[in-house]
């Protein structure tokens, strides 16, 4: 087993939304591979999250939570250490960047051979790149990042906190090798990989008892066989599908740093598996203890989406921009939604606040694409056709030529009609069309009085 692959599967689920935003289909089921595989288990029949912090208060006799104290034990560490680097690792996962950036200098200060000043960089400017998906923040991290594996490196020519300074290396060297794959740089990301796999296997010789090691093996275990199942040309494996779910569990459950990340890795297998429900809970267990987690509630936004529980998407969406207004992603997913409850107006003003970003060329065309759907529901076809035809000269996209297609099929098709495109309504919704359906619903309903009426005379007779 290998730890590149466990990082290029980790990625997987580390960047939500890149596979789902390559089409106009409505997804009610979207995994990241199209596969149909049985799944493990089956969804539940309700999502059950308990109310108030899923994780226990600490006992008033401990000054810290229990995960501290079983982090030194099975790490051989300073308790005080520990809960530093905790307590800042907590920061991260409740996006209090500021606060987190502070903690982690101070704890440098503390502990000057520990390199947690820039260690703490890495994980805040990574953070901030993986919620948008780009590389703003990259002068920042790569700086960072030179910084961390030269401090840790020197801090391995002491004895002592073997187990822990490998294990941080290793995830120091993991980011990299997945922010060099997202720069399309495969060398440099191999490379990277497999110097972590290296620290990680040293980190397991030092410290066997350290849970967080193993949701590498669990990620790798589960993606490993999802992904030679849905390429073509990737040798078939068995299906450890299983026993990856179950190592993840044992991370979320026992984890003392990946506790978190772990039960996020659940929720996009539970996605992979098509159990909406169970992927939901795992992500509203999440939200509980990170209500502000940007990434979270994206997701949890999209599971509501594809359940049609549009009120609860929305909200999730909302809290989101809330947080991170700068969110671009957020609003492509909002759209969505929007255009699957045929909510035209709203889906045209988040579509545009997403392309009042600077984005990348593929997704400026694929979120006019999504202008041009809404345009071609309203059957603006002059409005629909220029989009489509834009998404297509910037983007190259091949179903931007099949949009244009079908936009003249339906203009000629109005045209031998003899009738004009329809005028909308407010929301992009024919008058007379609303008019039409309340009208037979009306006589549906008189129809079915009438049979009920009928059938108790009948009845009493």
């Amino acid at each position: 087993m290998t730890f590149t692959r466990n990082l290029l599967f980790s990625l997987l689920l580390m960047i939500p939304g890149t596979s789902f935003a390559e089409t106009d289909r409505d997804y009610e089921e979207a995994t990241f591979t199209g596969a149909k595989d049985k799944p493990i288990e089956s969804d539940i029949d309700e999502i059950s999250v308990p109310v108030g912090p899923a994780k226990k208060e600490t006992p008033s006799l401990q000054m810290y939570p229990d995960q501290v104290y079983e982090g030194a034990r099975v790490l051989s560490m300073d308790v005080k250490f520990v809960a530093t680097c905790y307590e800042a690792v907590q920061l991260v996962y409740n996006r209090r960047y500021t606060e987190a950036k502070s903690a982690f200098e101070e704890a440098q200060r503390k502990y000057p051979d520990s390199a947690l000043g820039p260690i703490g960089k890495v994980l805040i400017y990574q953070a901030l790149m993986l919620e948008n998906l780009d590389f703003a923040y990259e002068k920042q991290y790569e700086l960072a990042a030179k910084q961390a594996r030269q401090q840790l490196m020197q801090a391995l020519e002491v004895r002592g906190n073997d187990a822990w300074e490998h294990f941080i290396l290793g995830g120091v060297l993991g980011i990299d090798a997945i922010h060099s794959m997202r720069r399309g740089n495969y060398l440099t990301s191999l490379n990277r990989g497999l110097e972590a796999m290296k620290s990680v296997d040293r980190a397991k010789e030092v410290a066997p008892e350290f849970p967080d090691l193993k949701l590498g093996d669990g990620l790798y275990n589960y993606w490993r066989t999802v992904i030679s199942r849905s390429v073509k040309g990737l040798p078939d494996f068995a299906d450890k599908r299983k026993e990856g779910i179950q190592q993840m569990q044992f991370v979320e459950e026992k984890g003392i740093f990946l506790g978190p990340a772990a039960t996020f890795a659940l929720t996009y297998t539970w996605l992979e598996e098509g159990a909406l429900k169970r992927a939901t809970q795992s992500a509203l267990v999440n939200h509980q203890n990170y209500p502000d987690n940007v990434v979270n509630n994206i997701t949890i936004g999209r599971l509501y989406m594809y359940q049609r529980k549009y009120p609860s998407a929305e909200k999730y969406f909302k809290a989101a921009v809330r947080v991170s207004p700068e969110n671009r992603r957020v609003y492509y997913f909002m759209t969505r939604m929007y255009l699957r409850q045929k909510k035209l107006n709203d889906a045209e003003s988040t579509i545009d606040k997403y392309l009042a970003f600077d984005i990348s060329t593929g997704d400026r065309a694929r979120a006019l694409m999504q202008k041009s759907l809404i345009y071609y529901r309203r059957k603006d076809w002059d409005a629909a056709e220029r989009l489509a035809a834009e998404a297509w000269k910037i983007g190259k996209l091949k179903r931007a030529k099949k949009r244009i297609a079908s936009i003249k099929s339906a203009r000629e098709r109005d045209k031998r009609k003899g009738t004009a495109p329809t005028a909308l309504g407010p929301d992009g919704v024919a008058p007379e069309a609303t008019e039409e359906k309340a009208n037979a619903t009306k006589a549906a309903k008189a129809a079915k009085a009438a049979r009920l009426k009928s059938k108790a005379k009948d009845e009493k007779e």
